[in-house]
């Protein structure tokens, strides 16, 4: 009872501590008629290392970075657009009487046509045209001139890992509802293949860890390393299906990237992990 107490207090310092840290530096930009902005935090020591936050509600992530940032130094560029009081994973805007939604994930893309399907309209006569990819991508190039100044860039995200359920229809017809985002996303058999497993040049899986956990690395050498370091860590090829992530733009561009993946919630686990990616730099 004594060493639950006792990590209780520990958590809650830790909480407090990140409420009161405010951004080195803010970043505004507006989307149409809506704003968003960068929150960038800097450690003491410089360094060459940048921690890209671009899911507002994936905040273990966030937390975790933070509460290492001086011990493992680097900059932390975090995207918030949300009103006050919400976390989305998504952003919302509107431009000429319509409102739009993109996956802030799924921007870095030079082609048209996937930027276009990635961007949801949501309502008004304002299709989605060439103006409103335009807003979309001032955003995903103000991100870009952040992270791509950093030697290393380490990618926060936290996912639910919810299991396979059944779910009951119409005329009593039950339908399956596949398990969300974990690392059996890039080992699924070829009979079920998907952009995460055809993107997949090499995987390493430790059965001794929580499926929720795990690096995507575009480096072999990265790849190499948290593998004989018994981490669940999956290596990225050289050429992944565009799906505007992060992670395949660093491909494109030779930039190394990992991204480090916890079940939301699990701040200790992905601290660390994150603690592992620094003995990388």
């Amino acid at each position: 009872m004594r060493v639950l107490t006792v990590i209780f207090s520990l958590f809650c310092c830790v909480s407090v501590i990140i409420a009161q840290r405010k951004p080195d530096q803010v970043i505004d930009l507006i989307l149409g008629e809506t704003p968003v902005k960068l929150n960038v935090y800097t450690s003491k020591q410089k360094s060459n290392l940048v921690y890209a936050h671009v899911h507002e509600n994936e905040t273990a992530s966030l937390e975790a970075a933070l509460t290492l940032l001086d011990q493992c130094p680097g900059t932390i560029v975090s995207l918030a657009h949300s009103p006050q009081g919400q976390k989305n994973r998504n952003v919302t805007f509107s431009m000429s009487g319509s409102t739009f939604m993109f996956d802030p994930n799924r921007i870095y893309t030079s082609d048209d046509q996937i930027l276009k399907k990635n961007i949801t309209h949501l309502s008004g006569r304002m299709p989605v045209n060439d103006d409103v990819m335009n807003e979309v991508r001032k955003l995903a190039n103000k991100i870009i001139s952040e992270v791509v100044k950093a030697d290393f860039i380490i990618a926060l995200h936290n996912n639910r890992n919810a299991p396979n359920t059944v779910r009951r229809r119409w005329f009593m017809k039950d339908e399956l509802i596949d398990a969300s985002y974990n690392i059996t996303s890039y080992a699924k058999v070829c009979d079920h293949s998907s952009d995460s497993n055809q993107s997949c040049e090499e995987i390493y899986i430790n059965p001794s860890m929580n499926n929720s956990e795990f690096f995507i690395a575009t480096e072999k050498v990265d790849f190499d390393i948290l593998s004989k370091a018994k981490q669940t860590v999956v290596l990225q090829n050289r050429k992944p299906i565009d799906d505007g992530s992060m992670s395949v733009w660093a491909a494109q561009n030779n930039k190394r990237y990992v991204n480090v993946e916890a079940k939301q919630g699990r701040v200790a686990e992905q601290i660390a992990m994150i603690k592992t990616l620094c003995t990388l730099k």
